[in-house]
């Protein structure tokens, strides 16, 4: 194997890769989807109010969506393998539109279980998190954690515009209307976007990644930095799903996924709760939610480009200890009301953030090839299962103590464990970014 295959170089590229269309579409769709996942954390309060449950069984739901939406991954990866985002995306809006509907009809337990605990679940998870996980990274190699980060800083955008509108919307025509609204969106929006512009592949349209022209010597326009293959076995490897989870390293990203999930998906449902248990208002801590969510925008692509630059597990470490300062200031909101409040929602955004393109990314440096759709979904649920298990014990713990400082500082340990797993998995034993000394001289 010569350098050439070894290492990926940059070689001149067209001014208008459409590798980024397929990045802004896939923005506004995360806008929309993980807009209508974390509104939840608004609707929660109304629902409570409505109903009269704890916050354990509101939770539940939740947990039941969080957990159907992993399983769905499974399907939603072998999906994108098959036919790719420009039918799996517009499919996903239809059924998450659909759902929507039935969530505002919902009048026991069971229904919501249903309806937005398994339909609307499945409607987000093809076109959401585990579905551009699949399709994103075959469009970008030396820029694939800038690339992830970009397209998943539409989850903050959508959080910063949608949070505080469904507050409002509820306010003024109630919850049950507000969900009908949304599910207008998702489907005028998210479906005709996906079926006209996205692709599933460069090769698609006779593209290669990041770009690049197949007819460009290898001395041109060399980049400043180039993706190294350290294990030049692995890498060749034609990974399947059975070959896959029989290594440590598949079972070391997955479990780093569930503590982190468990840490991201437990706060953000809790957190307009816990501040209103602190004693701000609902509308308040909606507008905290939303600056949350851009500045979660701002920690996908931070995070995500200095991943790219100095590694999976060093950017994850930090980005784990800037996402537990933010913790620190959710649990002291009390101390000083007029700044905690906006500390946690910057430091938690920016430190949440890096999830999106990171945990992706540390997947395709270690499994990238024909399956790592299947690959990546099995790996995704991990993130299920924390994500449906950290909510529902948050919201158990604070109905049986009276408060959320016991359920909260179990998560300092989730990241913790989080971080570690990543540095086992070690996707920089695999591939990793190097400085092109070539150029620099």
């Amino acid at each position: 194997m010569n350098l050439r295959q070894n290492q990926l170089v940059m070689h001149s590229r067209n001014p208008l890769f459409y590798g980024w269309v397929v990045v802004a579409v896939g923005f506004l769709t995360l806008g929309v989807s993980f807009g209508l996942w974390y509104s939840f954390s608004v609707f929660f309060l109304s629902i409570i109010q409505e109903f009269g449950w704890t916050r354990a069984v509101a939770s539940s739901i939740f947990s039941v969506f969080m957990l159907s939406q992993a399983a769905m991954g499974l399907v939603t990866g072998h999906l994108q393998d098959r036919f790719g985002p420009r039918l799996v995306i517009p499919f996903g809006a239809a059924i998450l539109s659909i759902s929507l509907f039935f969530t505002s009809r919902a009048q026991s337990l069971w229904q919501f279980y249903a309806a937005y605990g398994v339909v609307a679940a499945t409607g987000v998870s093809l076109l959401g998190f585990s579905s551009h996980a699949v399709f994103i990274p075959k469009w970008f190699v030396r820029k694939r954690g800038l690339a992830l980060g970009v397209t998943m800083s539409g989850i903050g955008f959508g959080m910063l515009l949608l949070i505080p509108s469904v507050e409002w919307s509820i306010d003024l025509f109630g919850w049950r209307n507000t969900y009908l609204y949304l599910g207008g969106l998702a489907l005028l929006l998210v479906a005709p976007l996906g079926a006209v512009l996205l692709r599933r592949s460069p090769e698609d349209i006779n593209l290669i990644p990041d770009g690049d022209r197949p007819d460009q010597k290898y001395q041109e326009r060399p980049a400043s930095v180039m993706v190294q293959v350290v294990d030049e076995v692995w890498a060749a490897e034609d990974w399947t799903l059975k070959k896959a989870i029989s290594t440590r390293r598949f079972w070391f990203v997955l479990i780093a996924f569930l503590f982190g999930s468990w840490v991201y998906q437990a706060t953000l449902l809790h957190a307009i709760s816990a501040m209103v248990d602190s004693g701000l208002q609902r509308d308040a801590a909606a507008t905290y939610f939303g600056i949350l969510g851009i500045a979660g925008s701002v920690g996908k692509i931070l995070f995500g480009h200095l991943s790219d630059m100095y590694g999976r597990e060093r950017i994850n470490t930090l980005a784990g200890g800037v996402t537990a300062l933010g913790l620190v200031c959710l649990m002291g909101l009390s101390w000083m009301e007029s700044v905690m409040p906006l500390l946690f929602a910057i430091l938690f955004g920016l430190g949440y953030g890096a999830a999106a393109p990171l945990f992706p990314s540390v997947s395709a440096d270690i499994f990238l090839g024909r399956s790592f759709g299947l690959i990546f979904s099995m790996i995704y649920i991990g993130a299920g299962l924390g994500g449906s298990t950290g909510p529902f014990i948050t919201g158990y713990l604070r109905d049986i103590s009276g408060s959320y400082a016991i359920p909260f500082a179990l998560l300092f340990l989730n990241l913790f464990l989080s971080s570690l797993f990543v540095w086992f998995a070690s996707p920089r034993k695999v591939r990793k970014m190097v400085k092109n000394v070539a150029q620099l001289h």
